[in-house]
């Protein structure tokens, strides 16, 4: 039942809102994580497992939503930490492709040619593309003129 209700008060109704604060979804992960690993056949395992990676999704998702404000507000060094630390802790999620670029941005921007081309290799190995063919496919709002 802890296991439920620390689920239940992480997802809520909007289920894909990244603001929403992150330490009932830590809680939540940390249960499922429980089961999985004490009770790897259980009928509960896979379900469990399941909702990790919907946690870890969504943790990776708030993290990368905390680097795009940083980098709006051009606290450039924030940006590169919190777009770090989503990468090395949650890695395989969607968001690690915007994580990455979002580092490549911060790290241009601080003059820090060394650590934006060595995070420019990576990008290009674990996704296998140039990084201004993934900026061109975002597309901008029509109302938006500049």
């Amino acid at each position: 039942m802890a296991i439920c209700a620390a689920f239940k008060s992480c997802v809520g109704v909007k289920r894909d809102n990244p603001i929403r604060k992150k330490v009932s979804a830590d809680k939540a992960f940390a249960a499922f994580k429980t089961v999985v690993e004490q009770y790897p056949k259980s009928a509960y395992a896979q379900d469990s497992l399941q909702r990790m990676i919907y946690l870890r999704n969504r943790l990776a998702n708030y993290e990368v939503h905390v680097a795009r404000y940083y980098i709006r507000r051009g606290a450039y060094v924030a940006a590169a930490q919190r777009a770090k630390g989503a990468v090395e802790q949650y890695d395989g999620a969607p968001s690690v492709r915007e994580a990455l670029q979002i580092m490549i941005e911060a790290y241009d921007r601080l003059n820090l040619k060394e650590l934006a081309d060595q995070t420019r290799r990576v990008y290009q190995a674990k996704f296998s593309g140039d990084i201004r063919q993934a900026e061109a496919e975002v597309h901008k709002p029509w109302w938006k003129l500049w």
